[in-house]
């Protein structure tokens, strides 16, 4: 698998790239921070097919912060008052910096990736070389990197789908130019990203390969219908939810990584040709440790092969003290076995059995649910669960959402629309001494995360969103 090492393959683009890490601190650009200046580098279908194996923006592309907001992390090390950006985040405060010379995360890394999308998208039709096809191709990859990456970014700076007020609440700037003499767009509503990102996707599957298991990184047919299928689940559109994951499981993978047939963690393959990952990303630094919640911790079977497998110390399995279990991002053997933070064949399954139960499919939603829970299990410690009732079948669902996905960098996206559910509760942080020191109480606007002031200095006429 080629990846963009420009100093062996392509000093030109090299340039550019070596530029971004200190435009991101320097740029006087007005809403991202992160667009290079000067001319077009990439030339040929080649360029830009390298330029989409990009590590550190489009693979590595989720921020490590994302987990900080969740209910799973827990920091036993937090002084009050607050003094680091890490600190900020946990605590759900309205800005995660005051410092205007710092670049915004979260902001700043998905509109990052979109940049290095819009560079394509914007070029590739003048590339030399290569056919109508590989162009077609290479477009197609850039519409479903953008697309993926605004759903972030809505989930994070605009509020929860709700089809009555979606075309009224304000969520970010669409932007699909990388020149940085264009002027700044205007904050689109939330209505209108989810519009874009639907579109995007849509119009990435006539162009998309079917296969991406030489790269999972990379786009696909699969790929398309399993970030639709995710959109779809967040807007709360069930019905076209299910019927996303279902295609995507049908011109693709099928079954999940079954962790019962492994001999431990370090048989995990490589997440770029890893069975069961649909559209691969991993976060900006992939050697992860989180401090989980007790709470988490409680809600996992003594036999689950997760447990096993990402978490220290679990002494008798009791969890009563704080700090003393660790997840590991790379598994509990040094390993590449990090979490795959882009969709998978299990994403998928959970989808169709969260779909099902809500639509009271009780035999469906326990037929997909089983069909991830066994593969976490070595076959003689596993026990089938099974429910007559809706709502337990459903709260079953969640749960295993929960422990598929702790600490990927999603959790905070299944919080927002379960609190819009009533399905929350109050979520407390606790400092060393267990005093209470934060709360995110249910329905809270802090769900909906403000503008970094960084972005608004440039930009003093857009609306702010409230943070209490």
């Amino acid at each position: 698998m080629k990846t963009l090492n420009i100093l062996n393959v392509n000093t030109r683009i090299w340039v550019v790239l070596a530029a971004l890490p200190i435009l991101l601190l320097t740029s006087c650009d007005k809403y991202l921070d992160v667009q290079p200046k000067g001319k077009r580098l990439l030339k040929t279908v080649g360029d830009y097919d390298l330029w989409l194996n990009n590590v550190t923006s489009l693979e590595q592309a989720i921020p490590n912060e994302l987990n900080s907001l969740d209910d799973n992390v827990d920091d036993i090390y937090i002084k009050n008052p607050f003094t680091t950006r890490d600190n900020f985040v946990y605590t759900w405060q309205p800005q995660f910096s005051t410092d205007l010379g710092t670049a915004p995360i979260l902001w700043k890394d998905f509109y990052e990736s979109i940049y290095y999308y819009n560079v394509v998208l914007n070029g590739i039709d003048e590339a030399t070389g290569g056919s109508t096809g590989q162009k077609n191709s290479i477009r197609a990859e850039a519409l479903l990197g953008r697309a993926f990456a605004y759903l972030y970014l809505v989930n994070l700076y605009g509020n929860v789908y709700k089809a009555e007020t979606a075309d009224k609440d304000l969520a970010v700037p669409f932007v699909t130019s990388h020149d940085l003499n264009k002027p700044t767009p205007p904050r689109s509503t939330v209505k209108e990203i989810y519009d874009h990102i639907i579109d995007d996707a849509n119009a990435a599957i006539a162009g998309l390969p079917k296969d991406n298991s030489q790269n999972r990184f990379r786009g696909s047919l699969p790929a398309a219908y399993s970030v639709l299928a995710r959109t779809y689940l967040y807007m709360g559109n069930f019905a076209k939810a299910a019927e996303n994951a279902q295609l995507a499981l049908d011109n693709g993978q099928k079954n999940v990584l079954d962790f019962g047939a492994l001999s431990n963690v370090s048989a995990i393959p490589s997440i770029a040709i890893r069975p069961g990952a649909i559209y691969a990303r991993v976060h900006k630094t992939t050697f992860t440790q989180f401090t989980p919640t007790l709470s988490l911790l409680k809600r996992f079977d003594k036999k689950d092969l997760r447990l096993a497998f990402y978490y220290t110390n679990l002494g008798d399995y009791s969890f009563n003290k704080r700090g003393a279990t660790v997840h590991l991002g790379w598994g509990v053997s040094y390993s590449g076995a990090y979490p795959n933070c882009g969709t998978s064949v299990e994403e998928m399954r959970l989808i169709l059995a969260e779909t099902a139960a809500r639509g009271n499919d009780l035999t469906k939603a326990l037929s997909e649910l089983d069909l991830v829970r066994k593969a976490r299990f070595k076959p003689a410690d596993y026990q089938q669960y099974q429910s007559n009732v809706q709502e337990e079948v459903l709260q079953k669902v969640l749960t295993e959402r929960n422990l598929e996905f702790v600490f990927n960098g999603t959790r905070w996206f299944d919080m927002r629309r379960l609190d819009a559910e009533g399905r929350m509760p109050e979520i407390n942080r606790y400092d060393p001494q267990n005093n209470l020191i934060a709360t995110l109480s249910p329905h809270s606007k802090k769900y909906t995360l403000q503008i970094p002031i960084q972005v608004m200095a440039f930009n003093p006429g857009w609306p702010q969103n409230s943070s209490e």
